[in-house]
C-alpha cells in the first residue's frame, strides 16, 4: 500500500537493481545518492573518496510526476520508492539540483539504446536511501562466510548465452589456480535471440552441480541490473569483483572495452591501472578455438595449425542452430545442455513424443515416460553412432 503521508517516486527494475548494488557497497564504499558538489568531483576526476568511480551516483528519474516531486522536496523529507505499485524503499531527501551531465549517471549507464528524452529527468535528488527487500545482502553475507579462509578468489563475469564448451574450459582453467571461483551471471540486453536469464541460470547451476566441484564455485545472479551487460564498462566489473572479495579477475582477450594493446612486447589493457589501484590481479585469457587437427580446445597463440583448422565458438551461430531447432555439435555444446535448451524453446514440438521415443530408442519392453530433454539427449547418441557412417 502507498502511504498517503509520503510523496513517491516511480522506479523500474533496473533502477531497483542499481540501488541495491549501491546500498551493499558493491560499486564503492560510498552508498548514498550524490549531491551536486559530490557528483562534480566524480565526473571531473573519475574518482571519489580515493576510489575509482566511472559513473557518479546521481539519480534523476524520468517522468513529469517524478520530476515534480524532486523539484519540491524539503531537506529531511521521506520520499517513497515505488516499483510495480509496491513501496520497496525510500530516500531521505537532502537536496535537488539540475543534472548537468546526465550521461555520467550510474542509473543510466546502460541506457544508450533508449531515446535520450526518455532516459533521464532534468533534476536529481540527493540523500541517504534504504531498499527494504535486499536479497543481495544475504548473498554477500554467504559469500564472505564461504571465502573467509580463502587466499585466492577469482572472479568471472559470464552471460553464458548459451553455455558452451569454451565457458566450461574457462571455468576449469580458472578453478585450477584458485581456492574459490565467483561466477557472476549477468543479464543480456534486449529480448530477441537471447536465452532467458532463468534458463541460463538453470543451465549454469546444472553444469556446476554435475561437472564441477561445486564447493569451490559461488554463483552470483546479477538478475536485476544491466550494468554489466555486454561488458559496457569493464572498470565496473573490476570494482564489483573487488567488493565481493575477489583477488583476481579473468577477462577474455576480446572482452568488450578492455582495449588490449602492446608496449615493448608486453600486453596491456585499460584495466591494468584500476586493477593495481584495487590490488587485484587481472588475467587476460587468449582467444580459444577448437582445432580439428589438435582435436581439442586450444589457444590461437599456441596452436601450430592455421585458421582453416579452427572452429570458433560464436554465440550467435550456436544460438542460430538452437533457435532453428538444431542440436549443435557436441564439440560446441554438451548434449545434455543442448537438450535442456531445445526442450524449453520447443515445448510442444512433437505431437506424440512418447511414440517417437519408443520407435527410435531401445527399451526394456516396459512403458516408460520420458522428458523432452531426454529425447534430445538420446537423439544425439544416435547421431554419434559410427558403424553405419
Amino acid at each position: 500500500m502507498v502511504s498517503p503521508k509520503n510523496k513517491t517516486i516511480l522506479i523500474n527494475k533496473e533502477a531497483y537493481g542499481t540501488f541495491v548494488l549501491i546500498q551493499n557497497q558493491i560499486l564503492g564504499k560510498f552508498n548514498r545518492l550524490m549531491n551536486e558538489q559530490e557528483a562534480s568531483i566524480a565526473e571531473k576526476t573519475g574518482y571519489f573518496q580515493n576510489e575509482p568511480m566511472p559513473y557518479a551516483f546521481t539519480f534523476a528519474p524520468f517522468g513529469k510526476r517524478n520530476q515534480e516531486v524532486i523539484q519540491n522536496i524539503k531537506n529531511g523529507q521521506k520520499i517513497d520508492l515505488l516499483l510495480d505499485d509496491k513501496i520497496i524503499g525510500h530516500i531521505k531527501a537532502e537536496s535537488s539540483f539540475l543534472l548537468k551531465n546526465p550521461t555520467n549517471s550510474i542509473f543510466r549507464a546502460r541506457d544508450l539504446m533508449i531515446p535520450y528524452e526518455k532516459k533521464v529527468g532534468k533534476y536529481a535528488i540527493s540523500g541517504e536511501f534504504e531498499i527494504y527487500k535486499d536479497n543481495l545482502k544475504d548473498i554477500l553475507k554467504s559469500v564472505r562466510s564461504r571465502t573467509k579462509n580463502a587466499k585466492k578468489i577469482t572472479a568471472l563475469m559470464l552471460t553464458a548465452d548459451p553455455m558452451n564448451r569454451l565457458h566450461e574450459r574457462l571455468i576449469r582453467l580458472t578453478i585450477d589456480k584458485a581456492d574459490i571461483v565467483i561466477i557472476f551471471l549477468v543479464r543480456t540486453f534486449g529480448n530477441d535471440g537471447r536465452l532467458s536469464f532463468a534458463l541460463r541460470r538453470e543451465i549454469l547451476e546444472f553444469f556446476i552441480s554435475k561437472y564441477i566441484n561445486k564447493d569451490r564455485i559461488i554463483l552470483i545472479p546479477f538478475e536485476n541490473t544491466y550494468l554489466f551487460s555486454d561488458h559496457i564498462n569493464p572498470v565496473l566489473e573490476c570494482i564489483a569483483a573487488k567488493h565481493f572479495g575477489a583477488t583476481k579477475l579473468v577477462v577474455g582477450q576480446k572482452h568488450g572495452g578492455i582495449g588490449v594493446y602492446y608496449d615493448n612486447n608486453t600486453q596491456n589493457t585499460i584495466l591494468d591501472k584500476y586493477a593495481d589501484e584495487l590490488d587485484m590481479e587481472l588475467i587476460v585469457m587468449p582467444e580459444m578455438v577448437y582445432c580439428t587437427d589438435c582435436r581439442t580446445i586450444v589457444s590461437t597463440k599456441t596452436c601450430p595449425h592455421g585458421a582453416h583448422h579452427h572452429i570458433k565458438y560464436s554465440a550467435h551461430t550456436i544460438k542460430e542452430l538452437l533457435f532453428n531447432g538444431i542440436m549443435p555439435p557436441a564439440i560446441l555444446v554438451r548434449k545434455d545442455i543442448s537438450a535442456m535448451i531445445l526442450s524449453k524453446l520447443f515445448p510442444n514440438r512433437f505431437d506424440d513424443l512418447q511414440k517417437m521415443y519408443d520407435d527410435l530408442f531401445p527399451n526394456n519392453g516396459l512403458v516408460e515416460e520420458h522428458s523432452r530433454a531426454e529425447f534430445y539427449e538420446q537423439l544425439m547418441n544416435l547421431y554419434q553412432t559410427s558403424s553405419l557412417t
